[in-house]
């Protein structure tokens, strides 16, 4: 028995050293030489990158804290309100998109409106430049937004 696993010792080292040979020669293939290139060749200069909005030209008009301006217009959060908050745009449709590609699902915005609902709070719409609010109200009313704004009055 000692015989038979010298021999198949034996055996396994000649096919690893045979692999580390093959893989050796495999390597030694010298690379072939890139192409030169011409110093004759001239780019041409490329035109601008337009940005196209997706619902058409951005609105330039900004949104007010409340609901009065609540179409074709933009909320800036980092210089409107109190500097905090997400920004967004809302077209002239009334469709509303927030830079932050997270806050624009429409299923999720779907799910908080109707729990909100469902939980008995009503609708305040744009509170603080913040979109898509419900209030519960009470004694003191809490305030609660889609983009997460949280407020108590």
């Amino acid at each position: 028995m000692k015989l038979t696993a010298k021999i198949l010792a034996f055996v396994l080292a000649l096919g690893v050293l045979g692999g580390l040979a093959n893989r050796n020669e495999a390597e030694a293939v010298p690379n072939p030489k890139p192409l030169p290139i011409s110093s004759k060749v001239k780019f041409s200069k490329l035109p601008p990158a337009v940005y196209v909005a997706p619902f058409g030209k951005l609105p330039t008009k900004p949104c007010t804290e409340d609901d009065t301006t609540s179409r074709n217009c933009f909320w800036d959060a980092a210089r409107q309100g109190n500097g905090k908050g997400h920004s967004y745009w809302v077209d002239a449709k009334g469709r509303l998109t927030y830079l932050d590609p997270k806050l624009n699902n429409e299923t999720k915005r779907k799910l908080f409106a109707l729990g909100k609902q469902a939980a008995g709070w009503e609708h305040w719409g744009v509170v603080f430049g913040h979109q898509l609010c419900y209030a519960k109200v009470g004694d003191t009313s809490l305030i609660q937004c889609f983009d997460g704004f949280r407020e108590t009055s």
